[in-house]
């Protein structure tokens, strides 16, 4: 026991080493923080999903897929966490986050169709678990998509010795558990709890992906199918008539749904997933020739794809509308919610949302008045720095050499750059990361300033002319939002 406990700490330490286990992103990190506090808001939650623009895009189009349906497109990062709430965007947000970190580490092209076989395991899981009307499919969903996670960093850091294991497990009928004792000295499933315990999984997501095959657990079950159809489609497994009508007549049993069809639910799965074509360049008439060879069995359907491009959207970048067209979309989105009646937190984060897409390189605080007026007290923050909070922001109204204090008193926009009047912020951390410019709005209710709109840079150029408009109107919107709710 001695021995493998041993040999298990050498593999982590060089599968850490290789980067086959990197370190989480800040972003995923951070999403993984928030779910443990529990005065974490939808608004912070949404601050840390905008910092990457490549999760943003993702979660977009996951919320907008035909598996959720929305009534009208959700456009914006506040509006996808309002739509879905907290906890679905945050499961969603933490297995696309993982997924993309990990992606980043693929060292062969030959590997490619292990990071595919996790992706395609993830959504036929999460469409599995809705169709057994499981309360929260987004944690089978991570659950389907690491599923293989160890056998990923395995095929990363070793990947002669892992081929060696998948022969002893494809063609000698061992079992995952034996070949890979052969080959590495150490069971798979010990491998499987040291990097699930590194990547600090949800606890519900670590149980399922550990449950043994000879659990009744019907959500590990399914996982464990969803698994084996990707697997068929990605060639890591045989397919055929028989070993699909096998697996449905599994999976029907578990859904008491007698005529389940593998490739009915392939072709929903993919159909209603926009990622599908944005990770991997499969079409809709790719899928379905890869779903015919499935089902013919004699041929492998990942060979058929490869040519296609398949995995080349993998290295481009989404496009991103410019400031100057992002502003109109949400001026517009703002005035809407004000419209209808939105809750003041949705505002809040539509307008965190406008401010740090419109303007780049940008640091944006939202600040109230304390109850007795003599501090202004930052409560939402959305930018780039990680170790800033919003709770940070914070000037004691008696600083009478405080631009921000100034502002205020004014009861009118100020525009600062260092050299001039001291901002009046603490020294820890905005005398260690000083703001070379800034722009403050206050937020006004009859007449009176109840809080304070900032936007600071700690690089580059000042706030141009329409820079300063595009805060002032947002900051309106905000104001009289306020208003309207004290009258």
């Amino acid at each position: 026991m001695a021995n493998a406990e041993l040999v298990l700490d050498r593999l982590m330490e060089e599968m850490r080493n290789k980067g086959s286990l990197p370190a989480l992103s800040e972003t995923v990190l951070e999403i993984s923080r928030l779910a443990k506090k529990h005065d974490s808001s939808a608004l912070d939650l949404a601050a840390v999903i905008m910092r990457d623009c490549g999760l943003a895009s993702n979660l977009m189009a996951t919320v907008n897929s035909a598996y959720y349906a929305p009534r009208f497109p959700v456009k914006t990062i506040s509006a996808a966490v309002t739509y879905l709430g907290f906890d679905k965007v945050y499961l969603l947000s933490l297995g696309l986050g993982l997924f993309r970190h990990t992606m980043e580490t693929l060292q062969k092209r030959k590997l490619l169709k292990l990071y595919a076989i996790s992706y395609f395991s993830g959504i036929l899981a999460m469409s599995l678990a809705k169709a057994c009307r499981h309360a929260n499919p987004e944690e089978i969903f991570i659950a389907g998509l690491l599923y293989r996670l160890p056998g990923m960093s395995l095929a990363n850091t070793f990947p002669d010795q892992f081929h060696e294991m998948e022969i002893r497990v494809n063609e000698k009928g061992m079992t995952v558990n034996q070949a890979c004792l052969d080959v590495f000295q150490v069971r798979y499933d010990d491998i499987c709890d040291a990097v699930l315990a590194f990547y600090h999984l949800p606890e519900d997501v670590e149980r399922i992906i550990r449950k043994p095959t000879a659990t009744d657990d019907p959500l590990s079950l399914l996982v464990e199918e969803s698994a084996a159809m990707a697997a068929m489609m990605f060639g890591d497994q045989p397919g055929g008539k028989n070993a699909l009508r096998k697996s449905e007549k599994r999976i029907g049993k578990i859904l008491d749904a007698p005529k389940f069809s593998i490739p009915d639910l392939i072709r929903q799965t993919f159909e209603t997933d926009e990622n599908v074509k944005y990770f991997f360049n499969l079409s809709a008439e790719d899928v379905e020739v890869m779903v015919n060879i499935l089902e013919w069995g004699k041929a492998n359907p990942m060979e058929i794809v490869t040519h296609m491009g398949f995995g080349a959207a993998l290295d481009c970048s989404e496009p991103v509308d410019t400031p100057e067209v992002l502003i109109g979309h949400f001026l517009t989105e703002l005035a809407l919610c004000r419209r209808r009646g939105g809750e003041l937190n949705q505002l809040l984060m539509l307008a965190q949302e406008a401010l740090f897409r419109c303007l780049p390189d940008s640091e944006i605080f939202i600040a109230f008045l304390s109850a007795d007026k003599r501090l202004l007290q930052g409560r939402f923050y959305v930018g780039s720095t990680i170790h800033i909070h919003a709770q940070d922001f914070s000037v004691p109204l008696n600083k009478s050499d405080s631009a921000i204090v100034e502002c205020l008193q004014s009861l009118s926009s100020f525009h600062w750059q260092a050299g001039k009047l001291g901002l009046g912020l603490p020294y820890t951390p905005f005398g260690q990361m000083p703001f070379r410019y800034a722009y403050m709005s206050p937020l006004m209710v009859r007449n009176q300033a109840i809080g304070l709109c900032f936007a600071g840079r700690l690089k580059g150029e000042g706030f141009n002319e329409r820079e300063c408009v595009w805060i002032d109107q947002i900051v309106d919107h905000v104001s009289e939002a306020f208003a309207s709710i004290r009258e």
